[in-house]
């Protein structure tokens, strides 16, 4: 399986961060598979509205100078296609980038096909636990854990791509193992 490294090579010093799989005595999580189909859903959505507008907009602009339509066509037709590859190939990289693992005291993500995230939430600064499950999540079986800290308004982590039971479940163990002043 093609695991990202996580090699910090913006740090002076050579420290690397293992890969997902050798962790130690706490294992990195993967997210639900099925999160590939929904983000693929999600992106084609999206494209879809995309690719209206664009076309919508060439529409106008060929009705205003006919002779353009070719070039028109040609870049709609390479977004068509761009927009298709993206919608196919990043969902599934971006899974296998993909991890979490809890312990007595930090939760650590990590995500990120081009840039890489590590996320580190201290459990002691844990505020309160929220579960998202939209409609595109509730027909895939999925869920989305919102963590949000003490901090500023943005200070907040989502672990995306749950199974709906185990996102409850994990949204328990938080609560529990929480700081005095977690929810």
């Amino acid at each position: 399986m093609d695991q990202p490294s996580f090699d910090d090579h913006s740090s002076r010093s050579s420290v690397a961060v293992p890969p997902l799989a050798d962790v130690g005595e706490h294992e990195f999580h993967r997210l639900d598979p099925r999160v590939i189909q929904l983000w693929r859903a999600t992106s084609a959505i999206g494209s879809v509205v995309l690719l209206v507008c664009v076309g919508i907009g060439c529409g106008f602009v060929a009705a205003a100078v006919p002779d353009s339509w070719r070039w028109l066509l040609a870049g709609w037709l390479a977004l068509l296609l761009v927009r298709a590859v993206i919608s196919f190939w990043y969902p599934a990289r971006a899974y296998r980038a993909w991890g979490y693992r809890l312990d007595e005291r930090v939760l650590e993500t990590r995500s990120g096909v081009w840039w890489h995230v590590i996320q580190l939430l201290p459990l002691s600064r844990l505020q309160h636990v929220d579960l998202h499950r939209g409609p595109l999540e509730r027909a895939f079986g999925l869920a989305s854990l919102v963590l949000h800290t003490a901090g500023t308004h943005t200070a907040t982590i989502v672990i995306p791509g749950l199974e709906a039971q185990e996102a409850a479940r994990l949204r328990d163990q938080l609560v529990a193992v929480g700081g005095d002043d977690a929810v």
